[in-house]
């Protein structure tokens, strides 16, 4: 790459490897200075599934089109630009995806199957009606497929691209989920409404005057990530009774068949995470661990390591499942040793912090000096140490 100026550049590599557990480590170096920047990922290979139909991961991409060239770029025939992140800001209008189905004809011979495409709210699963888009496929031993779903009418939040695999019978013979986040310009003042709201007096009695900016701030870990600002910005004033009209708003429009039991079952869970995990300066649905318990609830398992001799304290919560996600861990530390803050340092979970060097940093404490661009560093063994264990076993 000559042109310094350029923001954004792609480069796409391909290899033949074993199904196995490997370490990629990619490292850029900038040649007039020297230095050099390193990052890392662990990556599967699984198994090739000779006797069975499935779905390949599915790869989000920007622009694809036929192509006769020779390059990494060009696969089955097709130049496939990849999309480089799952976030798909206002000025992007569709998105695009590559993915191949193997062995169809062990099951269908020469008969066709369907491929159905939606997008469902990442949380509650609830799909999007007016966008779905089907494809017929010959059966073949490898099919490699391009499709589109418009989202322009796509409100901001979480979703799912949910690609199904449908027989001749119409029966679902495979699911493929992929996550991602918009963002929009339209449709976000409709979510929470406060014109024309008369406050339950019920809602009225269960908040003291004096705690409504602390249970209005209570609402961000469950809240749509657009509505973040308005509550921030309803925060900075002093009208208590728009944040009381909010408030209302928000349980009347998220529960609207029992607005009132669903906000008293969810304030026992916030005066919880106050116990657990306040500390001096932040309130317990502030810091991270506190705000994970609210937005997924509490977990399944924790793991408690304060006192470990190699790390610094840690937990790790797993979870059995969230929504349509199963084992999901979160790990958390307290580099300060101080604070009960415990910032969260890992999660598996799409949409959290993703730190795959989390034990690099997990181990500073006795290790600040180690080498960044060793892929091993962090995953060598300390004393006393267990991390990778419990993680793997909570």
């Amino acid at each position: 790459m000559l042109d310094s100026i350029v923001d954004d550049f792609y480069d796409v590599q391909r290899y033949g490897i074993a199904p196995g557990i490997y370490n990629y480590e990619l490292t850029i170096k900038d040649v007039i200075s020297g230095e050099t920047v390193s990052g890392s990922q662990s990556i599967i290979i699984e198994e090739f599934k000779e006797k069975e139909v499935f779905i390949s991961d599915v790869e989000l991409i920007e622009d694809a089109y036929k192509s006769d060239q020779q390059n990494n770029f060009v696969k089955n025939g097709f130049f496939i630009l990849p999309y480089l992140t799952n976030y798909y800001p206002p000025e992007i209008n569709k998105i695009a995806f590559y993915f191949e189905v193997y062995n169809a004809d062990i099951l269908y011979g020469n008969s066709e199957y369907v491929l159905t495409y939606t997008i469902s709210e990442f949380k509650s699963g609830k799909q999007y009606e007016n966008i779905f888009k089907f494809q017929r496929q010959k059966s073949s031993p490898v099919t490699p497929v391009i499709a589109y779903l418009p989202i322009e009418s796509l409100p901001s939040g979480e979703y799912d691209l949910n690609i199904n695999l449908i027989s001749t019978e119409n029966d679902t013979v495979l699911t493929k989920n992929v996550y991602f986040q918009r963002r929009n310009l339209i449709q976000q003042y409709d979510y929470v409404s406060t014109e024309n709201i008369q406050i339950d007096p019920s809602f009225k009695n269960s908040v003291p005057w004096d705690s409504i900016p602390y249970y209005l701030g209570s609402l961000m870990p469950i809240s749509p990530g657009f509505e973040y600002e308005t509550i921030r910005g309803i925060l900075k004033g002093t009208d208590t009774t728009l944040m009381e009209k909010y408030f209302f708003a928000f349980w009347n429009t998220t529960s609207p068949e029992k607005p009132y039991e669903a906000w008293m079952k969810y304030r026992s869970q916030v005066q919880k995470t106050e116990v657990l995990f306040g500390t001096q300066i932040k309130a317990g649905y502030e810091t991270d661990r506190g705000r994970v318990w609210l937005k997924y609830g509490a977990p399944d398992a924790i793991m408690d390591r304060p006192n470990e001799p190699s790390a610094y304290p840690y937990q790790i919560w797993q979870y059995y499942r969230v929504g349509q996600r199963s084992n999901i861990r979160f790990v958390f530390y307290n580099p300060d040793l101080v604070t009960n803050d415990y910032p969260l340092l890992h999660s598996e979970m799409q949409g959290e912090l993703q730190n795959y060097r989390w034990e690099h940093d997990l181990h500073k404490r006795d290790s600040p000096f180690s080498n960044i661009d060793d892929p091993n560093d962090g995953n060598n063994l300390h004393y006393g140490g267990n991390s990778n264990t419990y993680y793997i076993n909570p």
